[in-house]
């Protein structure tokens, strides 16, 4: 099992808004959700650390549980330390790499393929807990 995700407080029932907001508590740094229309070819998922908050931007137009999975993957970079946000290119194609680079005020590289199995071995990892907890509720709205 992920070292992370089990050493994580889930809420009961399972909430990811409630572990977003007690994971920005103690890391001093806000986790904003955000839906958004992700390209199909593209990621589903994004982490965007900004100055004061980390923002994790989720396909909206998928099931709940798919869109749980995809903020606990994002989740899993930001407690990882991974060194980066996803490919933005992927998302603004017509944008060149100084453009999105400004646009962010900070160099994005791609994660490494080792940084990809952490993220989704941590969003495994804690949706399994929080199946075996006493509940599992969802609480984004589709």
């Amino acid at each position: 099992m992920n070292r992370l995700a089990a050493k994580l407080d889930l809420p009961r029932p399972f909430d990811i808004h409630e572990l977003c907001g007690r994971i920005g508590a103690e890391r001093g740094r806000p986790i904003v959700l955000t839906p958004f229309p992700m390209t199909s070819l593209g990621p589903c998922g994004l982490w965007l650390a900004g100055e004061h908050a980390d923002i994790l931007c989720f396909e909206q137009h998928t099931s709940v549980l798919h869109q749980e999975h995809i903020i606990l993957h994002e989740l899993g970079h930001v407690l990882h330390e991974h060194s980066g946000a996803e490919t933005m290119g992927q998302l603004f194609p017509d944008l060149g790499g100084e453009t999105l680079r400004i646009m962010l005020a900070r160099q994005h590289d791609t994660f490494s393929d080792r940084a990809e199995r952490q993220a989704e071995d941590f969003a495994y990892a804690v949706l399994a807990r929080a199946s075996r907890a006493s509940g599992f509720r969802r609480v984004l709205e589709a």
